[in-house]
């Protein structure tokens, strides 16, 4: 179809600016792509969303107190809270900013969960320990219980070590009676507290991701003002 002058209508060369006839210039606008609209950017894998450390932290460090706590009173669900707090932490989070969620991110806000966590839980059963060691006189089956735990190392340490035994059994009955002695007891415990930690930033963190890529699928809840 020949283009044609919008002022006269003659007909005019796909060339030509302006009509040879009345010399109204003729102008072309392209309609295809609505004008003054971009398109929206798009995510590429590699990129790495803001997150809103502040309220990220806050909001882990308040479900951090009840997890810990709970924690600390010794309860076989421990492993199921802690995973769970992942899960309320990144709730918190998308609840309280408009920050993107995804795994990545899910995984670091579940750590600083259980870092909180796994601090505030050994503090507690530090204060616990000292209570009942030094306020309602349980020492001695506080004692009693690192002592059997001390023997049963000390023994697996012997039985393990026949070689050694036969080379350097010195060597082997002073780290066996290091763990029998209060010493030795002081590092149970540190070693207990190192692994519980270790395991709750662990399962914090396994939580916190799943939910930030289960959760980045569904819409942001409305905050109400």
């Amino acid at each position: 179809m020949e283009p044609v002058c919008h002022r006269c209508g003659n007909a005019l060369q796909e060339e030509e600016s302006f009509c040879p006839h009345c010399g109204a210039p003729q102008l072309v606008v392209d309609t295809s792509e609505p004008l003054g609209v971009q398109p929206p950017p798009q995510r590429l894998p590699g990129d790495s969303p803001h997150v809103q450390w502040r309220t990220a932290i806050a909001s882990a460090l308040l479900v951090a107190i009840p997890v810990g706590l709970l924690s600390a009173v010794g309860s076989g669900m421990s492993t199921f809270l802690v995973i769970g707090g992942g899960f309320a932490t990144i709730a918190l989070y998308r609840r309280r900013t408009d920050g993107f969620t995804d795994g990545r991110i899910g995984w670091r806000l579940g750590a600083i969960l259980g870092i909180a966590s796994a601090t505030i839980a050994s503090a507690a059963d530090a204060a616990q320990m000292v209570v009942e060691r030094y306020f309602l006189h349980h020492a001695a089956a506080i004692d009693a219980q690192f002592q059997g735990v001390a023997q049963q190392m000390a023994d697996q340490a012997l039985k393990s070590n026949t070689a050694a035994m036969e080379q350097a059994p010195q060597l082997v009955h002073m780290w066996a009676s290091f763990w029998l002695s209060p010493d030795g007891h002081a590092a149970i415990q540190l070693l207990t507290a190192a692994i519980v930690s270790c395991g709750m930033v662990l399962f914090a963190a396994t939580g916190g991701a799943i939910a930030g890529r289960l959760l980045a699928a569904r819409p942001r809840p409305q905050r109400s003002l």
